[in-house]
């Protein structure tokens, strides 16, 4: 008996950022944070709204800034950050949900997205660990500086 995998033919670094399957994810759950911050009464506390929006903003931009470093050792380094981004809105919103200025729907949309994306990111995490790329090959373009060829008289 065959069975047939659908995996591609051809693993492929990505150049962008977009082209990872995590930051999809990612976008999901900004956006699903934006939006509970929006619609719900945590507005009342404002000192708890912007540490979530903070923390929330801080997943994005801390992917964006480790997708632009050269080794694959070091993107890991941001992505661990913004896992631990990640926790923090997850428990502040659990926080908030406490002291009912969100309510169960929203909070459970949170959990819903945040949870299977801190799995996703500690795999990415251990998949950047282990790959020993040491340039991420973005820079592969840009030009490279040209060796001087020595005259030699004799």
């Amino acid at each position: 008996m065959i069975l047939a995998l659908d995996v591609p033919e051809q693993f492929f670094m990505a150049r962008t950022l977009e082209e990872l399957p995590l930051y999809s994810k990612v976008q999901e759950f900004c956006e699903a944070v934006s939006a509970m911050l929006h619609e719900s009464d945590i507005r009342k506390n404002r000192k708890l709204h912007d540490q979530i929006d903070d923390a929330n903003d801080s997943i994005d931009s801390n992917l964006e800034e480790g997708f632009q470093q050269p080794s694959d050792a070091a993107f890991a380094n941001f992505v661990v950050i913004a896992k631990g981004s990640l926790a923090e809105v997850r428990a502040r919103t659990h926080r908030a949900r406490r002291k009912r200025l969100v309510n169960d729907e929203q909070f459970a949309r949170i959990e819903e997205l945040g949870e299977p994306l801190g799995k996703m990111m500690g795999g990415f995490i251990k998949y950047l660990q282990a790959s020993g790329f040491t340039d991420r090959g973005r820079h592969a373009d840009a030009p490279r500086a040209r060796r001087r060829s020595q005259n030699v008289r004799t």
